[in-house]
């Protein structure tokens, strides 16, 4: 598995590229605010997205879905089911708070399950983690040892939980307990990739991690 990081736009979005060998198929996980630094790489590397894994409704990893439908049109949009009416409600994926009305068409996928998921040749072990939303997600890949983890574990920290209409606390609550009942539990050499800053693994995380001790 080859693995590519675009960080995007003002809120420094990781988006990634994920590649079987050299081939021109690719899988993209979230998508930044700015997607069109995405776009050109792409289609410098000649590559082909074939789905685009959304790890939760928030505006900064959504507000790119339809460029790359415009550019990709045979592009397969997956969302968690809980996060889906964000795509197409400004105010639930807090477009509006930045002074914009990002919309998009519903995904073509929506994730119900845990567990083994195919996304058009691409395989990962769906979790879902929620807290940060309701309907966040994180990509394992077993045999790769990476995890894909969005905004529920950064390198030292966590999602946030402090958004309106959220119980913040209860929230945060949910979301620690998943990550040490799903995440923690994961091989501790297990690469962790996260929605923002810089990578890291399950070991660092369990040993450094201040909300997770």
């Amino acid at each position: 598995m080859q693995i590519s990081k675009l960080v995007l736009g003002d809120y420094e979005n990781n988006s990634y590229i994920v590649r079987k060998e050299n081939l021109s198929n690719c899988l993209i996980i979230d998508t930044g605010l700015d997607s069109i630094p995405l776009v050109e790489y792409l289609k410098e590397k000649k590559l082909n997205p074939a789905a685009l894994v959304l790890t939760h409704g928030h505006v900064d990893h959504i507000a790119g879905v339809e460029n790359l439908r415009k550019n990709f049109n045979s592009i397969k949009v997956y969302i968690h089911k809980s996060d889906a009416p964000m795509l197409c409600e400004p105010s639930k994926n807090f477009s509006t708070v930045l002074g914009l009305k990002i919309q998009t068409s519903p995904a073509d996928i929506l994730l119900t399950n845990e567990g083994d998921t195919d996304f058009q040749g691409f395989n990962f072990n769906v979790i879902h983690t929620p807290g940060h939303t309701s309907g966040g997600i994180c990509l394992y890949s077993e045999e790769n040892k990476v995890l894909f983890t969005g905004d529920t574990l950064f390198a030292h920290s966590v999602g946030r939980t402090d958004f309106p209409g959220y119980d913040a606390d209860e929230r945060m609550r949910q979301l620690i307990k998943n990550i040490k009942e799903k995440l923690l539990v994961l091989p501790e050499d297990t690469n962790v990739y996260p929605g923002h800053g810089p990578a890291t693994t399950i070991k660092q995380e369990k040993l450094h991690n201040p909300y997770l001790q």
